[in-house]
């Protein structure tokens, strides 16, 4: 494999789950790839944390990235509020997320009557937040914003656990209105990151624990992609059901073989 630059998960990629304990072989990765000049951005899915504090968890696992380097969903859906002229939004998520829809601005309110519902991941979801959340899409014609579609996330524990896309799928079932993605695998949220490191998709590695979503949104989009084992699957069979062109070019059980199995060119 050849490339020029490089886009990367963190959750599943860097670190194996929600403890940001690193994978094996993934901070020498980060170094090789820096001492041989090649950009990187990382694309992250989370919307649990705001950025300073992604950056301290990663420093703690070893990592040193800057600001600059991190492309996150929850930066992408700030963005899409500012475009559909919202003030005042329903935030299914936790305590930081809602800090940083109200830093950017915005209102957050626990009511129907709203410009924009936005959706992260809940772990104290209710009936009644659901409810709500129906009633302003459905009711009140509010914008359905998804920070992605992601069906599974491993939790802390090391466990599987529903994702976003699972909450939005719910409020998309009863309201018949399909979500707004704003993460990945949206194009806008890849265009913005081959934007940044100026490389074209072609000469791109997106590497992931996600074949569905990320891996194959990129493929749609023309880059290689790598589909790593040390994340919320272990199993490479999953790529079995992905249409053909849309399967990961490789596929390894950590980042850190890809130095060593498939003898990338850095």
């Amino acid at each position: 494999m050849r490339v020029k630059g490089f886009l990367l998960d963190v959750e599943g990629v860097l670190v194996a789950d929600k403890r940001y304990a690193p994978v094996e072989g993934a901070v020498d990765f980060i170094r090789q790839v820096r001492s041989a000049g090649y950009p990187l951005r990382l694309i992250t899915n989370n919307t649990t944390d705001d950025r300073p504090t992604l950056l301290e968890k990663l420093a703690r696992a070893g990592f040193d990235f800057t600001l600059e380097e991190l492309h996150t969903c929850t930066a992408a859906a700030v963005n899409r509020l500012r475009e559909l002229g919202a003030r005042r939004c329903l935030v299914l998520g936790n305590e930081a997320l809602r800090r940083i829809v109200a830093d950017a601005g915005f209102e957050p309110a626990n009511a129907s009557d709203v410009d924009a519902v936005v959706v992260g991941l809940d772990r104290e979801l209710t009936y009644a937040k659901l409810q709500t959340a129906c009633e302003a899409v459905g009711s009140h014609q509010a914008a359905l914003l998804a920070l992605h579609h992601n069906r599974l996330y491993t939790d802390a524990d090391g466990n599987v656990a529903p994702s976003v896309g699972a909450i939005a799928a719910a409020i998309e079932y009863v309201t018949q209105v399909d979500a707004t993605v704003v993460g990945k695998p949206s194009p806008l949220y890849f265009q913005q990151a081959l934007d940044d490191i100026g490389v074209s998709p072609a000469d791109v590695l997106v590497v992931s624990d996600d074949p569905f979503s990320d891996l194959a949104g990129a493929k749609r989009m023309g880059m290689q992609t790598a589909f790593v084992l040390s994340g919320k699957y272990h199993d490479d069979a999953v790529t079995e059901s992905i249409t053909p062109a849309e399967r990961p070019d490789v596929t390894i059980p950590g980042i850190g073989e890809l130095l060593t199995l498939h003898k990338l060119e850095l």
